[in-house]
């Protein structure tokens, strides 16, 4: 399997992780037919969602996104990330959490890449970043059965 195909496929898991959440919390949660919606990933009680599905970035404590990704980020009424435990320190304090994210008042920095690639920051340990809920043993198998990247 192609990388992009299995990166496909563990924002398609980070995105079930999230509709099986809003759905237990009570939401009628409906996702977007065009997989490529410049808008949202979802919409749960009219609100707009956007899911991130990743391994964070150990070193630095934070998450990290394309900074054109970050307008979509920005735009949305709730923003929620699913992190993939990292391969270079599985027990990671904050592998294997879904966070839901202010995304009118998130904390953001830049950082550019070894391969000159700029990206968005967002720590973790910052007021508009909460901590949701630990994820099952089963959801991380399925995340961690196609993460590739060694990186945090």
């Amino acid at each position: 399997m192609k990388s992009d195909q299995k990166i496909d496929i563990i924002g398609r898991i980070g995105e079930k992780i999230v509709v099986n959440y809003l759905n237990s919390q009570g939401q009628k949660v409906q996702e977007s037919l065009d997989h490529f919606d410049r808008e949202k990933d979802l919409l749960s009680d009219g609100k707009k969602i956007e899911v991130k599905t990743q391994q964070p970035f150990v070193v630095k404590n934070a998450f990290t996104f394309g900074t054109n990704q970050l307008r979509k980020c920005r735009s949305v009424d709730e923003l929620y990330i699913v992190s993939i435990p990292p391969k270079m320190d599985f027990h990671y304090k904050w592998g294997g959490w879904l966070f839901k994210v202010d995304p009118k008042t998130f904390k953001e920095s830049r950082y550019t890449t070894k391969f000159g690639k700029e990206m968005v920051v967002i720590k973790i340990e910052q007021p508009a970043v909460k901590p949701l809920k630990k994820l099952s043993e089963e959801e991380i198998s399925e995340l961690v059965k196609y993460t590739e990247s060694a990186y945090a």
